[in-house]
């Protein structure tokens, strides 16, 4: 579980802590046990066949009746119809199972997988999703076969009948293919393990080589990186047929074990026959009831790898699931008035050294502060701290007295405005994504915050527009009209506490100018604004500067009294050099 002390757990942490997906498949326990016992009456519907075979050769050839054969075809031909719809009812029930799967759990991932990717760095939304179609595959396709298993009794219960002797190679039979998908598991089990893991890592590194395209391009890059990627496949592929090798070998094994037992039987039975100890009809009834009886089995060695699969994608899940879930308060708050408290926060990630050291300060409702200091200072994770994005190790942020991580994040968002230094946008048009996409929006509020932000002009030279269609990936708008389209998304419906993280990081003078006005006015609206900037040219509109320096507060306080602090050494370093030349 995702706490305070445990801010990101990993994703293969063994807990026997319920989660989601754990509780969404037991929710699918009836259902499932429904198909179960369809299986039992397909099942039995199948033993139709080898009866009829059986009355054919025993009862019909003897009595030359076709009174009686047409009887019996009449019944096997009703029974057939019941086979097929208790077979489509079953399919239907587990593709129900599988859809109400996906409507429960995709929405619920993908919140999972933007919350680890907020917390990490690392997006993964694409594996998580994967993970579950491996889930689904398993209960849609290999479920089925696998539920005839139990069932094989009722072959082998009739085959008994028939003869015991035949019934005896009949158990041989299957206990040998028992043993063959036991091997089967020790022989393939780790090699799959590895290969699955290696083949996540082959795909976020492919993620990641598309994120880096312009510089693969530009640098010349592309010929080294996909030597590494194909020798980090390569490895994957090795482990991947290692596997598949050995599967093949047992695989293989077991279907000429399986063949060579149902030739036996059918030889065993003409030896029986001969002595009168079994009917031609037995003889016949019998061939089909082994087949019958030992298929679920070599299914289930073939289906072995997808089993592994979805093992594997379970516990992923499982582990992502269970390290995100952090309780969030459910209770509507009233509107915040913007007053800031940070106590004592400390940030560790995962196996690494601590990036936020006892960081506390104090900000009155409609007070700006500048949060500066050098690269790596930790200056961008204190902003997703105080945002509620990441919850802090130790120590609380409280936003008008609650801590606002427990602040249900549909409700605090609506008083909050954000802007990340990597400004990207959703499919839809601008005005849906100023208005943070909600479709319900009214249009003046929309062009408010475009106006307020330095925008309107820039949006109205688009091709539609506030109704110009942002695809993800395109190049129709640049870094700097993102950057200023992600302020007015910022400043969206006054919201009471706004943090710019580097916002004028990619922006040319007149976006700076636009920039300078919109904090201007949020100080007007008497809105709580926190810029983090690398340089303090940006911060010279605020009341108080924070300076970081390696996840500690170095100084706090009013502005020209900590820049002059900031700007002396720098001054003294600038003199130094001037005297030595």
């Amino acid at each position: 579980m995702l706490t305070k002390g445990n801010p990101v757990a990993s994703p293969h942490t063994a807990d026997a802590t319920p989660t989601v997906l754990s509780q969404s498949l037991r929710a699918c326990k009836r259902a499932l046990w429904f198909a179960f016992l369809f299986s039992f009456a397909v099942n039995c519907l199948s033993l139709l066949m080898p009866i009829y075979s059986l009355q054919v050769f025993d009862r019909v050839f003897t009595s030359r009746s076709m009174d009686t054969l047409l009887a019996l075809t009449s019944v096997v031909l009703i029974g057939y119809v019941f086979y097929g719809a208790i077979y489509a009812i079953r399919a239907g029930v587990i593709a129900r199972v599988v859809e109400w799967l996906e409507r429960v759990m995709a929405p619920r991932l993908l919140e999972s997988s933007i919350f680890m990717a907020a917390n990490s760095g690392t997006p993964m939304a694409g594996q998580h999703q994967r993970d579950l179609m491996a889930l689904k595959n398993f209960i849609s396709g290999a479920a089925p076969s696998l539920m005839d298993i139990p069932w094989s009794l009722l072959f082998l219960m009739v085959i008994y009948m028939i003869n015991p002797i035949l019934g005896v190679l009949t158990v041989f039979g299957i206990l040998l293919l028992g043993g063959a998908a036991i091997v089967n598991e020790y022989a393939t089990r780790k090699p799959l393990m590895r290969a699955n893991e290696k083949a996540v890592d082959i795909m976020m590194q492919a993620d990641m080589l598309g994120r880096q395209s312009d510089a693969i391009q530009a640098m010349g890059m592309a010929n080294t990186v996909i030597d590494r990627w194909r020798e980090l496949n390569a490895e994957g592929l090795t482990l991947q047929d290692r596997a598949q090798e050995r599967s093949a070998i047992i695989l293989g094994v077991t279907r000429s074990a399986r063949m060579l037992l149902q030739m036996a039987v059918t030889g065993i039975g003409a030896w029986l026959a001969l002595q009168n100890e079994l009917s031609a009809g037995g003889l016949v009834a019998s061939s089909i009831l082994v087949a019958r009886a030992l298929t679920p089995f070599e299914n289930a060695i073939m289906l072995w790898k997808q089993f592994i699969s979805a093992r594997d994608a379970y516990h992923r899940l499982s582990g992502l699931l269970r390290a995100v879930d952090v309780p969030r308060g459910d209770t509507r708050l009233p509107a915040p008035q913007g007053h800031l408290s940070v106590e004592g926060i400390y940030f560790t990630p995962p196996k690494s050294a601590p990036v936020l050291r006892g960081v506390t300060f104090n900000l009155r409702a409609g007070e700006s502060l500048g949060i500066i200091g050098p690269s790596a200072a930790g200056k961008t994770t204190l902003g997703k701290v105080l945002m509620g994005v990441v919850p802090p190790t130790h120590g609380t942020v409280r936003l008008d007295g609650q801590d606002i991580f427990q602040w249900a994040r549909d409700d605090v968002g609506q008083y909050v405005g954000y802007l990340p230094q990597q400004v990207d946008f959703f499919l839809g048009s601008i005005k849906q994504n100023i208005a943070r996409m909600q479709n319900d929006m009214p249009d003046h509020m929309v062009i408010e915050a475009a106006q307020r932000a330095g925008v309107h002009e820039l949006i109205l030279q688009l091709p539609n527009g506030y109704d110009t269609m942002y695809i993800p990936g395109n190049t129709v708008l640049s870094p700097g009209q993102k950057q200023r389209l992600g302020l007015a998304r910022a400043i969206f419906g006054n919201p009471r506490f706004v943090l710019l993280d580097e916002p004028n990081s990619n922006l040319d003078g007149d976006g700076e100018r636009a920039l300078m006005m919109a904090i201007q006015h949020l100080k007007q609206m008497g809105t709580t604004t926190i810029i983090i900037a690398h340089r303090p040219s940006i911060v010279g509109m605020v009341d108080s500067i924070l300076m970081l320096r390696s996840g500690q507060v170095e100084s706090f306080g009013p502005r020209e009294e900590v820049l002059e602090r900031y700007t002396q050494p720098q001054r003294r370093v600038g003199t130094a050099e001037g005297g030595a030349a």
